[in-house]
C-alpha cells in the first residue's frame, strides 16, 4: 500500500477504500481505536494497523462486523495481532461465522489465489476465524470517553446487517447497505426494508456523511444509483411474478449487469449472484410474499457475552 493516509473526518473517524473488496473505518476515542469491519486480505490488514498507528499509537479496544460476509471479517488476527479486544456483531452475524465462517474463508482464499495474492492466501490459510465475543440484538451504545459510537440493527441488505452512528460528527458506516459503482449482494435481501432504508438515507434523516460499505464517503445524494437499481429490480421481479409467461431470466440479468461495471474475473460470479438473487425473490412474490423477516432470538437491545471458541456465556 501506498503511504498516503486514509481520508479523515474531524481528526476523529477515518475512512480507506483503496483496498480490495470493501471499505473499512475506523474511529479514534478517547481511549483508544474502534475499527469498523476488516481488511479481507491479511497484508491489508496489518497495513491499516500500521496506518492506524502511525496516527495515535492505541489500543484497538474493538473491533465491529457490520455483516457476516468475508469481505469483512477474515482480517481480524492480522489487525489485532493476538492482543485482547471486543469484536462485536448482531447475533446472525455470529450464528453465520460460527456455521459458514470456514467456507467463506476458503472462498476468499481460492479468490486471492487467482488474483496472485499468494503471500496473503497462504497467510489467511493458517489464521485462525476470530468469531464475535460480544453480540446485540437490537442496539447498543459503546463508550469509550468521546465520541460515544452507537450500533442499531437495521437488516434490509441482509439479516444481520448493522449500522454504525457518530451522532457527533454526523456520520453513520451503512455496510452493505449501501455500494457504490458496484453491484449489491442480493443472497438474503429484503428489498422493500432496504429502499426504506435507502429512502431514509436519501433524505438526510440519517445523517450528513454516509460511509458505504463498497466505494468513499459518500453524501445523501450518492445513494441515487442504487436505489434506482433496486426499485427498476423490484419493479421487474413483481412484473414478473404477476405473470403466467415463464420469466426469461438471460436478457433480465443482462439488462442489470449494465447498471454498474464488474471487472472481468467477476462476470461469471456476479451473474450467478443476479440469477440467484432473481430466482429466490421471484419465488417468493409469486407465492404472495415478502423475503421473510429473521426472528429474534433473545430480548431486543440485550448484549450478550461469548467465550473464546464461541459458546455463549
Amino acid at each position: 500500500m501506498e503511504e498516503t493516509r486514509p481520508f479523515s473526518l474531524d481528526s476523529r473517524i477515518f475512512v480507506e477504500d483503496r483496498l480490495h473488496f470493501a471499505t473499512v473505518g475506523a474511529v479514534r476515542t478517547e481511549q483508544g481505536w474502534i475499527c469498523i469491519d476488516t481488511p479481507a486480505d491479511p497484508l491489508h490488514a496489518a497495513w491499516w494497523r500500521q496506518a492506524l498507528q502511525s496516527i495515535a499509537p492505541m489500543p484497538i479496544l474493538a473491533v465491529i462486523y457490520t455483516d457476516a460476509t468475508r469481505d469483512r471479517v477474515m482480517g481480524t488476527p492480522f489487525l489485532l495481532e493476538g492482543k485482547p479486544a471486543l469484536i462485536i456483531a448482531h447475533h446472525h452475524v455470529f450464528d453465520r461465522l460460527r456455521g459458514h465462517g470456514e467456507m467463506g474463508r476458503q472462498q476468499l482464499i481460492d479468490l486471492l489465489i487467482s488474483l496472485g495474492q499468494t503471500e496473503s492466501a497462504e497467510r489467511l490459510a493458517h489464521a485462525p476465524l476470530m468469531l464475535p465475543n460480544l453480540t446485540f440484538s437490537d442496539r447498543l451504545v459503546l463508550k469509550f470517553g468521546t465520541p460515544a459510537v452507537i450500533l442499531e440493527h437495521v437488516d434490509g441488505a441482509s439479516p444481520g446487517q448493522i449500522w454504525v452512528r457518530i451522532p457527533e460528527h454526523n456520520v453513520v458506516f451503512v455496510g452493505d447497505t449501501v455500494t457504490l459503482s458496484t453491484h449489491p449482494n442480493l443472497g438474503e435481501a429484503d428489498l422493500e426494508r432496504w429502499l426504506e432504508q435507502l429512502e431514509q438515507l436519501r433524505a438526510g434523516r440519517v445523517a450528513r456523511h454516509i460511509v458505504p460499505g463498497r466505494g468513499p464517503l459518500a453524501s445523501p445524494s450518492d445513494i441515487a444509483p442504487l436505489l434506482d437499481y433496486l426499485k427498476a429490480l423490484m419493479r421487474r421481479v413483481r412484473a414478473l411474478a404477476a405473470s403466467s409467461r415463464k420469466p426469461e431470466l438471460g436478457a433480465l440479468i443482462a439488462e442489470f449487469m449494465a447498471y454498474f461495471p464488474v471487472p472481468e474475473y467477476e462476470r461469471e460470479r456476479v451473474q450467478r449472484r443476479i440469477r440467484s438473487a432473481l430466482e429466490r425473490l421471484l419465488e417468493l412474490y409469486a407465492a404472495g410474499k415478502k423475503a421473510p423477516k429473521e426472528k429474534p432470538k433473545e430480548k431486543a437491545g440485550a448484549a450478550k457475552s461469548r467465550k473464546k471458541g464461541g459458546a455463549p456465556r
